[in-house]
């Protein structure tokens, strides 16, 4: 047989689910690894945050100790606690200077000694020193203007006070340590209104920078300070390439293994006919024959032709899928004249006698086409060394949807020979008055009404209606699906002519059925 192929160029739009398989695990692959970088960033903001509020803390507890001891020397004449507090400052590097406070003078300072100054001269000392505690960091101090420092103050009821001065420099060297190593931009800020130490790394580039660590109002307020760290967007940049060159080859191979997958699946859901040609070509097809035994004769009369697909690399597939898919895509035709092409090349070895019967199924699309009678007398006349008995079988739906060029074929056909069997009988929606007014020459019996026999002396009342009715039109019946000694029994007891099923035979491929056949010669009961 001929069949004709699909020509033109492969539209550009299926190519997109390939390209979306490739692109979709790159994308994510980018989506992902710059979430992960700054994650990564965040948690190095985090650590560093953490690193600078612990040792701020240290300082600031250190402060405060001193704090309390140097508040106890408040309202004491400064030429008295001088040297004690010129002693302590130097014992400890952390402070600039210790303070004494009276009536919101200064009145005593560890750095320069006695002194008679108001804390509103001090332009750069943005304090509230009404609460009993306090602590703020500044901009400066008089003595030292342009380099931060940390005040840390207690207020007596009396209004005698001290202040601790810690020198910022040494905050200043610890967020500039911690910012290096990450290459962070970080300010640490004490107090409400406090002004920000910051990293020698901030500057004009901290507009763009990505905020890593920002405390709220709440935490900062419990904590007495804050710590806010920023990346700037070329770090996090870094980061990103880094995480990239690690995950993006993975992606590609990903995405290149999706795409390969895309690709397939398109071809395997291609035009079904497309793919029935190409296996058609392959050969993928093959036969496989049920033998039907003859209850006059006592041997196999015949054999029913099954087509059967086994794919390479998949297996078979299941007749009830292709075979419905080909009616439904309109390729039934060409895969029932494959049919019967593969049915002559396989009879050319069989040791089969004249009238031997050969079933073959034809669906209601065939039957009602021109192509059927051309088909199967070509069919006829290549097998004609054998005179065989062609049967067209075909089901109860064809009746119904015959617009007369079934009716035409099959009387056609039938004056030449070929005989025709209503399939699975009962099973479909025929009304009776078809089978009179429709030629057909056997009525076989769906499995379904033979497994309806029990095993004891109960008779199946449907399956008996059918026989009969059977009889008195004249068609010889063909039970389907006898498995059983008992069934065989109940239906040749019925006058049921041929006997089909696994009680005689499997369907079996061409070679096998030939050596079968040649062993099974003798007329008896089912193997």
């Amino acid at each position: 047989m001929a069949t004709s192929g699909v020509t033109g160029d492969t539209p550009p739009w299926r190519y997109l689910p390939v390209a979306l398989a490739l692109m979709l695990p790159i994308v994510a692959c980018v989506g992902w690894t710059w979430m992960q970088a700054h994650d990564a960033q965040r948690l190095e903001g985090e650590t560093a945050a953490r690193i600078v509020r612990a040792q701020a803390e240290s300082i600031l507890t250190q402060s405060r100790d001193m704090l309390g001891r140097v508040a106890e020397q408040a309202g004491k004449p400064c030429a008295e606690v001088l040297p004690m507090l010129q002693r302590w400052g130097t014992l400890n590097p952390y402070f600039r200077s210790l303070v004494l406070v009276r009536e919101r003078r200064v009145y005593c300072s560890s750095a320069v000694g006695p002194v008679d100054a108001s804390l509103d001269d001090f332009s750069k000392w943005k304090i509230n020193i009404v609460s009993e505690h306090w602590q703020i960091s500044v901009a400066g101090t008089p003595l030292a203007p342009e380099r931060p420092a940390i005040l840390i103050g207690k207020s007596g009821a009396d209004g005698t006070g001290g202040i601790v001065v810690v020198d910022g420099r040494y905050v200043q060297d610890l967020v500039n340590a911690v910012a290096t190593m990450d290459d962070l931009q970080l300010e640490l800020v004490v107090g409400k209104n406090g002004a920000p130490i910051r990293s020698d790394s901030w500057g004009g580039a901290a507009a763009r920078a990505v905020p890593l660590r920002q405390e709220d109002a709440d935490e900062a307020a419990a904590a007495g300070l804050r710590v806010h760290v920023l990346a700037p967007p070329e770090t996090l940049v870094r980061a990103w390439s880094r995480s990239m060159a690690t995950y993006l080859p993975v992606a590609l191979l990903l995405g290149l293994g999706l795409a390969v997958a895309t690709h397939r699946l398109q071809v395997s859901r291609r035009s079904f006919k497309e793919r029935l040609r190409r296996a058609m070509r392959a050969g993928e097809f093959l036969v496989h024959y049920q033998p039907v035994y003859g209850h006059a004769t006592g041997r196999c009369e015949g054999v029913e032709a099954l087509m059967r697909w086994e794919r390479p690399g998949i297996g078979p597939v299941r007749p009830d899928v292709f075979i419905a898919e080909a009616e439904a895509q309109g390729a039934i035709i060409p895969l029932t004249q494959h049919l019967l092409m593969l049915i002559e090349r396989d009879m050319r070895t069989w040791p089969t006698p004249p009238d031997f019967h050969i079933g073959v199924n034809i669906a209601a699309e065939h039957l009602s086409s021109a192509a059927l009678l051309p088909d199967v007398q070509s069919f006829a006349a290549k097998v004609a060394a054998r005179h065989p008995l062609v049967v067209l079988e075909i089901t109860e739906r064809s009746l119904i949807a015959d617009d007369g060029q079934a009716r035409r074929n099959i009387d056609a056909l039938r004056a030449q020979g070929v005989r025709v069997a209503i399939d699975d009988f009962g099973t479909g929606h025929c009304s009776l008055s078809y089978l009179q007014k429709f030629p057909v020459d056997y009525l076989k019996i769906d499995q379904g009404f033979v497994q309806a026999i029990g095993p004891a002396d109960e008779e199946a009342p449907v399956l008996d209606a059918i026989i009969t009715l059977a009889h008195r039109l004249g068609l010889s019946v063909v039970a389907e699906g006898v498995e059983t000694p008992h069934q065989f029994d109940y239906l040749t007891a019925r006058g049921v002519a041929f006997i089909q099923g696994y009680l005689f035979a499997r369907p079996m491929p061409s070679a096998e059925f030939a050596r079968w056949y040649a062993g099974h010669e003798q007329p008896g009961g089912a193997a």
